[in-house]
C-alpha cells in the first residue's frame, strides 16, 4: 500500500485498524426469536375490551324519535324486546328504514325469534318477547297505524305491542 492509501484507511503506521464488531470471528448475533410475545396482545385486547364495554352502552336502539307526553299508563319492564319506531320516513327496526310491508314483517319475525330465543335462555315469566313501538309526535298518526296493523296482521309470536311514551317532567 502506498503512503496516501494508508491514510485514507485512517492508520499512521501503515496497518489498517481493526474494529471488532465488524469482524468475522468476533460478536455473533442472537439467533432469532419466532415466538409471539403475549405481552403486547393481550394488552391490546384488554383496551379493545374496554373501549367496547364503554362503547355499547352508548347504542342506542332505533331512531330518535319525539314521543308523546304519558297521560296514564302502568310502566312495563321486560328483559328481551324488539323496537320499531315510526316517523315520516317510514318504519325502522334498529336504524334500517322499512317502507314495504313484505320486508319489514321478515325483519320483525326474524328479530321476534332473536328475542324470543333470549327470553327462553334467560328463563324470563313471558317466554314471548315484546314489542315497543315508538312512534314519532310529529309523524301522520296514519302511518303510526298502518305500521300497527302491519304487525297485527303477521302470525308473528309476541307478547303484546307496547306504546313508547315521554314521561312528564316530576315523575
Amino acid at each position: 500500500m502506498s503512503g496516501a492509501t494508508q491514510r485514507r484507511a485512517g492508520s499512521k503506521h501503515g496497518r489498517r485498524r481493526h474494529v471488532a464488531y465488524k469482524s468475522d470471528h468476533s460478536i455473533k448475533p442472537a439467533p432469532t426469536n419466532s415466538e409471539i410475545n403475549v405481552t403486547p396482545l393481550v394488552d391490546v385486547c384488554l383496551v379493545l375490551l374496554i373501549i367496547f364495554m364503554v362503547i355499547t352502552p352508548m347504542l342506542g336502539r332505533g331512531v330518535d324519535v319525539k314521543l308523546p307526553q304519558l297521560t296514564q299508563a302502568s310502566q312495563h319492564k321486560e328483559g328481551d324486546q324488539v323496537f320499531v319506531s315510526v316517523n315520516d320516513e317510514g318504519a325502522w327496526v334498529e336504524t334500517d328504514l322499512y317502507t314495504e310491508k313484505d320486508m319489514f314483517l321478515a325483519r320483525i319475525e326474524e328479530d321476534l325469534k332473536v328475542a324470543a330465543g333470549k327470553a327462553m335462555a334467560n328463563d324470563t315469566a313471558a317466554k314471548t318477547p315484546l314489542l315497543f313501538l315508538k312512534g314519532d309526535r310529529e309523524a301522520d298518526w296514519g302511518k303510526i297505524k298502518t305500521v300497527m296493523e302491519w304487525i297485527t296482521s303477521a302470525n308473528v309470536q309476541m307478547q303484546d305491542i307496547a306504546l313508547v311514551v315521554e314521561l312528564p317532567e316530576g315523575l
